[in-house]
């Protein structure tokens, strides 16, 4: 199940905690290959995935998804 990420706001929660991709990477414990491929496609294909992705930015989940339109 693919969930779209919203790049802006996953740009956003990266630069209030002062992160690059390399730090998301290493504090989400997630590869930067996939660090790249979710900003690459805007999305993101599991919920432990972007639960890691949301811990590591202190961030509800929800917070990094786009929004319904």
């Amino acid at each position: 199940m693919l969930m779209d990420i919203d790049i802006k706001k996953l740009q956003c929660a990266m630069a209030s905690k002062c992160y690059n991709a390399s730090d998301l990477a290493l504090y989400s414990k997630l590869s930067n290959a996939t660090i790249t491929r979710i900003f690459k496609k805007g999305s993101v294909g599991s919920l432990p995935t972007l639960g890691k992705i949301a811990k590591a930015l202190d961030v509800k989940p929800i917070e990094l998804l786009k929004d319904e339109a």
